[in-house]
């Protein structure tokens, strides 16, 4: 088979191209454009498939991952969507929970709902706790409140209805009155979105998926005419929050599920690579031109969250358990009022971009400090292609901070990248510290176009055990896109003591109807019987308690219930979590979780029959790392020419099409399984 990912992020869309009849592999890159526009990809489908001698139609499958969602949801640019509730419930997006981030803050910044107020309307019906209808939806009520939506002519709509995920009925025939008012409108219901206990989660999360509904929609619109129109007919699979991948109508039914689709391939990614490596603990640093995203693996797994925090909206899906700051090569240096320097969150992105880019701005970028410091090449910036302009780079340092700072344009260039990595360093300590893990343990996995060219910096603010650099880091969270199996989740409350005989059976019956349910799907979706597989996880707490925890129900636990197993797991992870447990109190179930697994083919990406070299040096460069030494004269190699084994003593500087890799004085990189760098800082694993 043939096999073709493509990752599109802020500045850069990464490609992809694994050809498995003749064991090739091909990677390339092409400026992304407008943000949210699919037609550029065309331009690097042309490209890839020239360098692989291909036709469009001998692809076999073609997986994509994209931050149009995220975007949306960052900048405030979503759909204009309404949202139904019930009566009395009208601020249920504007009063929160009433948590602080900060409790004695009285100057916390109100966070604006992704629905305003004047865009929600209440309808007369009550549900119980149970599930019971306490007050039924009246007809004529439901009608006077559908024209209400209509009138205000959303692009979506979200309905939320006390208790609807224990009787979602009165969603059900509100919904079906608003698709015969407004047909091509579309619906989002909370049982479905998140059928969930606790009304704010519930309700933000389905406002989510309208608000980002209409933008995934038009986005994959204009993909699948992009691929029409290069007869790239192959199934086209999108990447999902999760790790998973799914299929167009099932991202447009849920489209909260690609939030976090961009920087979701690169952990998958790194994590089948710490196992390859037989590394069990890393942190992830993925960076890119407007971002940087840190994911922790532990015993060479990824973790999961059940919610999330976006930009200060909860969203309650499954999830990759990943961070994303504001730091990417485009971040813009600046000067704050009070004299100091700054780096970021603003970003130039891809237009106009960093100072030294063809035709790029004049704000002084982290790129441009790079630049500067010679850690890029301006001659050889993506294999040649674009060419950087040093004189634009030094004049914009030079004349937006280095003349009003009163310092050089190379102190000043140090600054930058010393003062993005404290913000990145800072983001790494607060992932670790909240999930209990120490990063001097721990190897810093970096890639993205700009991943490999401050991994080092990084790595060394935090006294990390080295770096790990793919053998095409830039296009890694493509290359992730590739490992991902196609995957369906389903949820549903329930409630009742673990030890209860009543309730495990209602459990179980609950697992068997989700499981049935992902199963029909991963039907619809062509994934034969053999090719599928099944996870339960159960939401457990102690009775009383606010939080729950997700525990995963062995097969056989489940078929032949085991309490004192399921309790055991229970309290060593809530031991594990917050440092105590209590094995005397009673613990009950809250939710029940069904990810269903559909396996695809995957593409072989071991490539290490190769034979010892002398590295192709390219020539050598005055370079940078620190003040204190100034510049060194350091060999440039090409990365092409290392093979397994070899190894490379800074200073140097390893170039390739995708990134530029730094090794630092004093630090030795050597050449692992599938053409991994190992830049290690410790002496072992």
């Amino acid at each position: 088979m043939r096999y073709l990912a493509t990752d599109v992020g802020g500045t850069f869309t990464d490609m992809v191209l694994v050809d498995g009849v003749t064991g090739q592999f091909f990677v390339d890159k092409v400026p992304s454009g407008a943000r949210g526009a699919a037609a550029p990809i065309a331009v690097g489908i042309q490209q890839i498939l020239e360098q692989a001698g291909l036709q469009a139609d001998e692809i076999d499958l073609f997986v994509h991952g994209f931050t149009v969602s995220t975007n949306a949801l960052l900048t405030g640019a979503g759909a204009k969507a309404a949202l139904i509730t019930t009566k009395g419930f009208r601020d249920v997006l504007e009063i929160r929970n009433q948590l602080r981030p900060k409790l004695y803050s009285v100057t916390t910044p109100r966070i604006d709902p992704v629905i305003p107020r004047n865009r929600v309307f209440e309808v007369d019906e009550r549900v119980d706790a149970f599930g019971a209808v306490v007050t039924d939806l009246n007809d004529s009520d439901m009608d006077k409140v559908v024209e209400a939506v209509a009138a205000t002519k959303p692009e979506a709509i979200a309905i939320c209805l006390t208790f609807a995920h224990l009787n979602p009925d009165h969603e059900v025939r509100l919904a079906a009155a608003l698709k015969a008012r407004l047909p091509d409108t579309p619906v989002y219901l909370s049982h479905k979105i998140n059928p969930q206990i606790e009304e704010w989660p519930r309700a933000n999360t389905t406002s989510i998926a309208a608000y980002v509904g209409p933008i995934v929609d038009r986005y994959l619109t204009q993909l699948e005419q992009t691929l029409d129109e290069e007869h790239l007919t192959a199934p086209l699979r999108i990447m999902r929050s999760d790790g998973g991948v799914a299929t167009p109508p099932s991202s447009r039914t849920n489209p909260a599920h690609t939030l976090l689709s961009g920087p979701a391939g690169g952990v998958v990614a790194a994590s089948q690579l710490a196992k390859d490596l037989d590394i069990a603990n890393a942190i992830t640093f993925d960076m890119g031109g407007t971002s940087a995203d840190f994911a922790a693996i532990v015993g060479a797994e990824a973790r999961m969250v059940d919610n999330r925090v976006i930009s200060g909206h909860p969203l309650r899906l499954p999830s990759l358990d990943v961070e994303t700051i504001s730091a990417g090569g485009g971040s813009i240096a600046w000067i704050d009022m009070g004299g100091a320097l700054r780096v970021g969150p603003q970003s130039a992105g891809s237009v106009p971009g960093p100072a030294c880019y063809p035709n790029g701005g004049d704000a002084p970028t982290v790129t441009d400090a790079a630049v500067v410091m010679g850690l890029l090449d301006p001659n050889f910036y993506l294999g040649g292609r674009i060419s950087l302009s040093a004189d634009r780079a030094r004049n914009a340092i030079m004349a937006k901070l280095a003349d009003p700072l009163g310092v050089s344009v190379e102190d000043a260039a140090y600054g930058i990248v010393r003062i993005a990595t404290a913000g990145m360093a800072q983001a790494i300590r607060t992932l670790c510290v909240e999930r209990g893990v120490d990063p001097r343990r721990l190897w810093l996995m970096g890639f993205g176009g700009a991943g490999p060219l401050f991994s080092g910096f990084l790595a060394q603010a935090l006294d990390m055990r080295g770096v790990i650099v793919p053998a095409h880091p830039g296009v890694f969270a493509a290359e992730g896109l590739l490992m991902s199996d196609i995957r369906h989740s389903a949820q549903t409350p329930v409630k009742g003591l673990v030890t209860d005989p009543a309730k495990i059976t209602a459990f179980a019956e609950a697992a068997k109807r989700l499981r049935d349910e992902t199963n029909n799907m991963l039907a619809q979706d062509g994934i034969t019987a053999d090719r599928r597989s099944f996870r339960c996880f159960a939401g457990l707490r102690y009775v009383g308690q606010y939080h729950e925890l997700s525990v995963e129900i062995a097969p056989e636990t489940l078929s032949l219930w085991s309490a004192e197993t399921v309790l055991a797991q229970f309290h060593a992870q809530h031991q594990q979590v917050y440092g105590h447990a209590d094995p005397d109190s009673p613990v009950e179930f809250v939710s029940l979780q069904i990810d269903s697994m559909g396996r695809i083919d995957r593409p072989s990406l071991m490539d290490d029959d190769q034979q010892i070299t002398v590295p192709n040096t390219t020539g050598t460069r005055p370079v940078m790392f620190d003040t204190s030494q100034g510049f060194i004269d350091t060999p440039v190699i090409d990365r092409a020419s290392l093979v397994l084994g070899e190894q490379v003593h800074g200073p140097a500087i390893i170039t390739q099409l995708d990134s530029t890799v730094v090794v630092a004085p004093g630090e030795t990189a050597q050449v692992a399984v599938r053409r991994t760098l190992l830049i290690d800082r410790k002496g072992t694993k």
